[in-house]
């Protein structure tokens, strides 16, 4: 018991660790030896554990979709039942939509290992790999279904519409925003850092956008 924890911890280190050179310095920049090191771990566990680099990299995918499924998971599941439900009124759409951006706020916005996430899947959004199919199917992927299925019947739109999913993306992106443009955010409104009470106003501000684009009815 105590050897099979000891390698599940080192094996946890390595991802933590693979993860955060990986999203400073991408996958070429960032060495086996130095993620290694970073772990304090010897660099025969990489291929140990995962096979080599291109696995390790994979593990950090899996990682993060992890942590994400962990934190929105709950709310995403609770949305995709009541987007089923021929019984589910408007309101309860509206308000199930504006529960999840609050959500994706507090997770992007509200936690410091968003920015970790955040560097590698910015660079899997430019030069994507494997490791962005594990992202797109275990997280992204599902995510827009669940919210197509929530706002589609307040626009009259089909789930597969194109123009439903622009307006998913439309609003994925404005909680998105928050996090990968933080630096540009920060410096525009003075502000030092996202306190409790500065993401009170992110999330005011998403919730307003997201009633714009529910009010905006049917597409002319």
């Amino acid at each position: 018991m105590q050897v099979a924890m000891e390698k599940a911890d080192a094996r946890q280190r390595l991802v933590e660790a693979a993860l955060k050179m990986f999203g400073e310095h991408g996958f070429k920049g960032a060495s086996t030896r130095a993620i290694a090191g970073e772990a304090g771990a010897n660099i025969a566990a990489i291929p140990y554990y995962f096979g080599g680099k291109d696995g390790l990299y994979l593990a950090v995918a899996g990682h993060i979709a992890d942590q994400i499924t962990g934190r929105m998971g709950p709310a995403l599941q609770m949305a995709r039942q009541l987007a089923d439900d021929p019984a589910t009124t408007p309101e309860q759409r509206r308000n199930t939509m504006l529960a999840l951006g609050d959500g994706f706020v507090s997770m992007l916005v509200g936690t410091e290992e968003a920015a970790l996430w955040a560097r590698f899947m910015v660079r899997e959004q430019f030069d994507p790999t494997e490791a962005f199919d594990v992202l797109y199917s275990r997280v992204m992927g599902p995510s827009y279904v669940v919210i197509a299925k929530l706002l589609g019947p307040l626009l009259g739109l089909e789930p597969d519409s194109d123009i439903l999913k622009l307006r998913i993306f439309a609003v994925v992106g404005q909680a998105l925003v928050f996090r990968v443009a933080r630096a540009a955010i920060l410096r525009r409104l003075e502000w030092d850092a996202y306190t409790p009470e500065r993401l009170d106003q992110i999330r005011a501000a998403l919730r307003a956008n997201i009633i714009a684009i529910m009010d905006a009815g049917r597409p002319a």
